[in-house]
């Protein structure tokens, strides 16, 4: 139970003209006292010091809402050696906090992530030089106006890896298969 309660994030983010500005983590069951990170943009990370390169390429993916295709993308990233091994967690602060922290190279998010689900994370994972877009590489827009499900799905990346290398490998057919993509092909 205390590992489930530890996935357990609030986020809160601020976006000004469609883009996460500002955001914060909060994780409340994190050891005995819960912490809280924070980025503004320009202004850098606070709260956590996000980890250095680490050998191993972990992806975390979601825990309650895996389909077909994230299985697919997961095991086409596979194939082309970008994956060393998949783990699964609720929450998608917590997903980007083991980025940060080291433990895993890539969040691979499915379209039942939601934008408020990943402006705050964006926001702190762009401040300390990760990456976050729709799995073709897309910037995601917060505008009132827009859709609040990632129909485009959500793909994450620590700082020391190559986005665009992860972006490239998940074939077309299976982004094609993603409501937002499909729509603007």
């Amino acid at each position: 139970m205390r590992a489930l309660l530890e996935q357990v994030t609030v986020l809160i983010g601020i976006a000004c003209r469609g883009r996460p500005v500002a955001g914060v983590i909060h994780q409340p069951y994190y050891k005995d006292t819960g912490r809280t990170i924070y980025a503004i943009k320009g202004c850098g990370v606070h709260g956590i010091i996000p980890a250095p390169a680490q050998p191993k390429r972990v992806v975390v993916t979601t825990r309650s809402h895996l389909s077909q295709s994230v299985v697919d993308a997961l095991d086409a990233l596979k194939e082309k050696g970008l994956v060393d091994s998949v783990e699964k967690f609720g929450g998608a602060g917590y997903k980007v906090l083991k980025v940060l922290e080291g433990s895993a190279a890539y969040v691979f998010a499915s379209q039942g992530c939601k934008k408020w689900d990943t402006c705050a994370v964006e926001a702190v994972l762009t401040a300390a030089g990760g990456q976050l877009t729709d799995i073709s590489g897309r910037a995601l827009c917060y505008d009132p106006s827009v859709q609040r499900n990632n129909t485009g799905g959500v793909l994450a990346s620590a700082p020391w890896v190559l986005h665009k290398d992860f972006v490239s490998a998940i074939p077309q057919s299976l982004k094609d298969q993603l409501p937002e993509i499909a729509a603007k092909s």
